[in-house]
């Protein structure tokens, strides 16, 4: 039987070593890239056996590695996307921000969104609700992970729901690389996932993300159909996109939308208890609101005859009506649901005849210089 604390001992070591191919960038499969890279020099020089062994590394799974990434090299060759030998091909290998993209992509839609609080931090996914790291990532014992976002390839469930293998992205890499984007219902307002993910800018930057995704698009379709295509041709659409991502302050936040399709009686618990659409409507309401840089919603709630309640929520001069509800509470909560359908575009029932565009005027009360998108670089 082994001895525990020679045991504890050894995963601390480890844990030690894995941390130093991370480097603090918040991304296991960046740290393994490392680790990989590093085997290939030792083996140059005969000493692949004992860098394993130095850094608890299985010399078999590296080999595994090594010979899946000549089989995904040859297919590239006969697909013509490469005409050059692989050491030609790897002038960007060392990019970090290129690594991230490429993963992005690889694993999109496996995401899960980051709020950092001040002891600890939160993670969600939009299946799961809260989730939690394996102990054995990079980013599981970090104070604080300085990114909006973890892309991940694997999840389990114990007693909680564990993500495997995560890498950290910012809103510019998830917007360029992840799904599609669809324009929300305010300008500046960018949507993801069918609406769950909501992202708020200046309208002109908005506009450039999406035309920036679609030449993207137009120029990986391009490459695959004409291998032999230079993409140096495009080379201003390639530095502005590798400009945009590389200055990214990674301050992008979350907001939990919509709930997904639920059973029949799961769903109607859900629109019960929250008021439709799921989660809180008051609290996701007062969020998008502040986030454009507007006062907080205020509520008029009234007693109907049948002991039901129909509340109205206010904001910058508009005005929305609830169904009858139960409770005060729901009734709210209802109003809340009415006012984030309009704003998202999905219902044109409002009060009065305007448009989702009043919004970003804004009232006396409010600094007119300030502008409806979070604070961050790009703003």
């Amino acid at each position: 039987m082994s001895n525990p604390s020679t045991s504890h001992f050894t995963f601390l070591l480890a844990e030690s070593a894995k941390a130093q191919f991370s480097a603090r960038d918040c991304s296991d499969h960046i740290a393994l890239v490392r680790a990989y890279n590093g085997w290939k020099d030792a083996e140059r020089q005969q000493s692949g056996h004992e860098y394993c062994w130095k850094n608890f590394l299985s010399a078999q799974t590296l080999k595994a590695i090594d010979s899946l990434r000549k089989q995904f090299f040859s297919l590239l060759k006969d697909t013509g996307l490469v005409d050059k030998p692989s050491e030609n091909c790897n002038s960007r290998s060392i990019d970090e921000h290129l690594m991230r993209a490429v993963i992005c992509a690889g694993l999109f839609p496996g995401l899960c969104s980051v709020v950092n609080k001040e002891k600890s931090i939160t993670l969600k996914t939009m299946e799961d609700g809260q989730v939690l790291l394996y102990s054995n990532s990079v980013n599981a014992g970090v104070p604080k992970i300085p990114y909006p976002w973890l892309v991940f390839n694997e999840k389990v469930k114990v007693n909680s729901v564990f993500l495997r293998d995560s890498t950290g992205v910012s809103d510019s890499v998830l917007l360029l690389f992840g799904g599609n984007i669809e324009r929300g219902g305010l300008d500046g307002h960018l949507k993801m996932l069918g609406g769950y993910l909501d992202f708020f800018m200046k309208p002109t930057l908005g506009d450039m993300y999406l035309s920036l995704k679609r030449e993207l698009e137009e120029l990986i379709q391009n490459k695959l159909l004409d291998p032999k295509l230079d993409i140096q041709f495009h080379n201003e659409l390639l530095m502005a996109i590798r400009l945009l991502v590389s200055e990214d302050q990674c301050e992008g936040r979350f907001v939990f939308g919509r709930q997904l399709p639920a059973s029949s009686k799961k769903a109607e618990k859900a629109k019960n208890v929250a008021g439709d659409g799921g989660g809180n409507s008051k609290n996701e309401l007062q969020t998008l609101l502040a986030r454009a840089g507007h006062e907080a919603p205020t509520y008029k709630t009234k007693q109907l005859k049948n002991n039901q309640f129909r509340s109205t929520v206010f904001f910058n001069g508009l005005d929305f009506v609830g169904q009858p509800c139960s409770s005060k509470k729901l009734a709210e909560k209802d109003a809340a649901a009415a006012a984030l359908l309009w704003l998202k575009g999905e219902t044109h029932s409002y009060s009065r005849n305007t448009d989702s565009s009043v919004l970003l005027k804004k009232s006396k009360t409010i600094n007119q210089n300030r502008i409806p998108v979070r604070d961050g670089k790009w703003n």
